[in-house]
């Protein structure tokens, strides 16, 4: 079942689905024919989980386990186990093989210049809870990018909003910085579709 009919473009267009573009944008898991997401954090694994679930039954769902914990919501599913040290987190990666919805996200991901309006601030609370954070005294927030290409795409979305950028070159990753002066009209957006409780 590769049908992906239905969804077509709701990547674009359908706020919820932006948001699951923007959390795979930022942790993504990627085959030729294997898509997904690879997180440590259960909430947005589930959310990622639910998403796939309205387009594939459940026995065309994956789970990869890193470490001996499984989950209650990840019983039922064709799973397959990755040793793992003791001192490093659980982390798990769900995911299907289907090659149109590979397809489906890179052309969504490479033209999200098209999101509607609407998608645009979901987009962000995706990227956000996958590799954004808030500094402790709340004074601004960032997300970070391994490419700067990506960056400068997500940074053209943001029309009237203040940014800047930031290079950790012994990191190779670039930040997207939003200033005290901006930092709470961007909150105020992506909060109600942010669900990785970084901004309790």
């Amino acid at each position: 079942m590769d049908n992906t009919v239905g969804s077509l473009g709701s990547l674009l267009t359908n706020p919820e689905d932006a948001y699951i573009l923007g959390l795979w944008g930022a942790d993504r898991y990627l085959r030729t024919s294997s898509i997904g997401l690879s997180n440590t954090n259960l909430t947005l694994l589930y959310r990622s989980l639910d998403f796939l679930l309205e387009r594939f039954p459940k026995e065309r769902v994956r789970v990869r386990i890193y470490g001996n914990e499984i989950p209650k919501r990840f019983e039922g599913f064709k799973k397959s186990f990755c040793k793992c040290s003791k001192n490093v987190s659980m982390a798990y990666h769900v995911y299907v093989n289907s090659r149109p919805l590979v397809r489906e996200f890179l052309y969504s991901l490479s033209n999200r210049k098209h999101l509607a309006k609407e998608c645009i601030y979901p987009y962000f609370a995706g990227r956000f809870d996958g590799d954004g954070s808030i500094s402790p005294e709340g004074t601004f927030c960032r997300i970070v990018y391994g490419d700067s290409t990506e960056l400068s795409l997500d940074r053209s979305l943001l029309t009237g909003i203040n940014t800047s950028v930031y290079r950790y070159s012994a990191a190779g990753t670039y930040c997207l910085y939003f200033s005290k002066s901006t930092l709470s009209k961007f909150l105020e957006g992506i909060g109600k579709y942010s669900i990785s409780g970084k901004l309790q």
